[in-house]
């Protein structure tokens, strides 16, 4: 048993590595086990390996809330936008959305509290100020939202519609209950590409 044991470590990506570059070795089995006791004594280290990341189940709702967006008119879906730009500007939408539906109330602020309560109140209220998401910066996140699509799709867009659409599910299928606009941004004059 033992010999199958040795053996199996000899062939493993482990033993390889610590027979080839020590210090390399030494290296991925300190960053295991790291992680190893960072996740039993739930610690965050890096986003990539925490278990609890992967593991909650979504939970079933009776409703779903869906962002919606229009350049000029005409519905544009995160599929119709390159990847990585569809990605980020349907992500930075998703957020917008939950924080105009929780009166922009930005929950970093109370991270801030969580975990940098040993800091001075007004270090802590400096960091939640320039951190977190200001009402006041509504305007700049349709401008900025506006002269992003313009870029990636290569159009001037002369106005720019992002709304939510409220879907209740009967029987096995979604129905729109309640659509509304979360921010209009009309044309402007000078609007870069």
């Amino acid at each position: 048993m033992r010999a199958m044991i040795r053996d199996g470590w000899h062939r493993s990506f482990l033993g390889h590595l610590l027979a080839r570059d020590r210090r390399l070795g030494i290296g991925f089995l300190t960053f295991f086990v790291l992680q190893g006791i960072a996740q039993v004594s739930n610690v965050e280290l890096t986003p990539f390996f925490l278990f609890g990341m992967y593991s909650d189940v979504i939970p079933a709702g009776q409703h779903y809330t869906r962002v919606t967006c229009h350049v000029n008119g005409i519905p544009v879906s995160q599929a119709q936008l390159p990847r990585n730009a569809g990605e980020l500007f349907f992500s930075a939408l998703y957020r917008f959305e939950q924080l105009e539906r929780s009166g922009y109330n930005d929950r970093f602020s109370g991270v801030i509290a969580e975990k940098f309560g040993a800091m001075p109140a007004p270090l802590q209220v400096e960091l939640a100020r320039h951190l977190s998401f200001q009402p006041d910066q509504v305007p700049a996140f349709g401008n900025w939202a506006s002269r992003y699509l313009s870029v990636v799709l290569n159009e001037p867009v002369e106005q720019l519609r992002i709304g939510r659409e409220t879907y209740h599910y009967v029987n096995h299928r979604p129905v729109l209950m309640h659509s509304e606009d979360l921010l209009v941004v009309p044309s402007t004059p000078n609007a870069q590409r």
